[in-house]
């Protein structure tokens, strides 16, 4: 990566330089504030002093983050304090190290900042908003390019939160309506009575309560196409005419006396088998084959979970807008990783944005536009220390992770006081301190 290196010392600014150079990173080195503000145009990450004469550690981080508001910043100085570090963390800092420091840690850090610019690139190669680079969701982009390659009707199919809109909107995205609108319906969440109308439109005066014409789906995604979801909930007597308006390419309005011609490329989904509907007769099997011209197939969470950080790295930067400003701690991404998705991407989805609601809370004061890092207890804040992890040294690291949190946090409530912290956390004000200086909490 391009790293930006701020320190007024000469000797320690040389040797982590070294020390990254090995480590196979560009290092613009600077010797003061002002010069590093430069820097930091084409940088991938920051790594500055806070005492520096003249332009200081913060007004730096402050400066550089309005510049530019997805560089990843790591502070380090020799005088640490709560106050300082608080202010550091708010400002955008994602980490706050106190010399002397193991070089490791930094170099950690550094990693966890390229795997993270890794799964940005990865997402890239996936289809639309899909990602992962895994050989289920590989034969799934094979399958969406054959989809969006022709105009004949693609039958999607998948558990529910696989991503089968995400999919149909891909196939549209990559075809030759892409231009043309994108109309969705869930067929599942219309009533009986009003579906026929929803989908085909309707006169004036054709039924109770028909006010003016209304024009249905069908006439809404012309030249574009029509997406039906939960198609398996489509009423039987309804069927026909749905068969009959793919086969003639028109449809009837209710109260109409005369067809509509169409013109767009139809999409269905399902979340059960059609096949087994078919041989139950809840579905008309003409129908069926008239939909299963082509087909995706949705793979479960469970089937691919190597892409995992993929998709927690794109949600993430879905749910802040593009920014990517917030990350995940490597043990509660493990945490992730080793969880049975029943409800699939929506739920991790759900889980990810309860974490960041909890994460954005976890700091007192902490600015909105600061970047979050959801961590175990964010995920699961009941047992925050019981991790699924299946090494002894993943627990561990999870426990200290959480103990770490918790006496910063009530630090930063007790305002430095370690009695009216411990009195928070409910433990003697002696072991408190030994805490304190065991992970460096000064």
């Amino acid at each position: 990566m391009k790293v930006v290196l701020v320190d007024d010392d000469d000797g320690l600014r040389g040797a982590l330089t070294e020390l990254l150079k090995r480590a196979g990173h560009q290092v613009v080195s600077c010797p003061d504030g002002a010069s590093g503000l430069k820097a930091v145009e084409e940088a991938d990450l920051m790594v500055t002093d806070l005492r520096m004469p003249g332009f200081d550690g913060l007004s730096l981080l402050r400066e550089a983050r309005l510049r530019r508001p997805t560089l990843q910043v790591i502070v380090m100085t020799g005088y640490g304090s709560i106050s300082s570090a608080v202010e550091a963390m708010r400002l955008g800092a994602r980490a706050y190290l106190t010399k002397p420091f193991e070089t490791d840690e930094l170099l950690l850090h550094l990693r966890e900042v390229e795997t993270v610019q890794r799964l940005k690139e990865a997402a890239s190669s996936g289809r639309g908003k899909l990602v992962g680079t895994g050989t289920a969701m590989r034969r799934v982009y094979t399958e969406i390019d054959v989809a969006a390659s022709s105009d004949a009707p693609v039958l999607i199919m998948g558990e529910t939160g696989t991503g089968k809109e995400l999919a149909a909107q891909a196939i549209h995205q990559g075809s030759r309506r892409s231009q043309g609108p994108f109309i969705a319906v869930n067929c599942g969440a219309i009533s009986r009575e009003l579906i026929e109308s929803e989908l085909f439109g309707h006169e004036a005066g054709s039924f109770t309560g028909a006010q003016g014409r209304k024009r249905g789906r069908f006439s809404l995604a012309r030249g574009g196409t029509l997406f039906l979801d939960e198609i398996n909930s489509l009423p039987l007597d309804l069927q026909p005419k749905l068969l009959r308006a793919i086969e003639s390419r028109e449809i009837w309005p209710v109260g109409a006396e005369a067809p509509e011609k169409t013109d767009l490329r139809l999409l269905a989904a399902t979340n059960v088998r059609l096949d087994n509907l078919v041989r139950e007769e809840r579905f008309r099997e003409d129908l069926y084959y008239r939909l299963h011209v082509l087909h995706v197939n949705m793979p479960t969470l469970r089937e691919h979970p190597e892409d995992i950080p993929q998709i927690v790295h794109a949600l993430l930067q879905r749910l802040t807008n593009g920014e990517a400003r917030h990350s995940i701690t490597a043990n509660a991404l493990s945490s992730l990783l080793s969880r049975s998705w029943a409800g699939n991407v929506r739920e991790l989805a759900n889980a990810l944005e309860r974490a960041l609601a909890r994460s954005a809370v976890s700091l007192p004061g902490q600015s909105a536009f600061a970047p979050l890092t959801i961590s175990l207890e964010h995920l699961d804040p009941a047992n925050s220390t019981s991790s699924a992890l299946a090494f002894k040294q993943g627990r561990e690291r999870a426990a200290e992770e959480w103990a770490r949190t918790a006496i910063r946090n009530a630090l930063v409530r007790s305002r430095g006081n370690t009695s009216e912290a411990a009195r928070i956390l409910k433990m003697s004000r002696t072991a408190l301190l030994r805490l304190i200086s065991k992970y460096g909490l000064r």
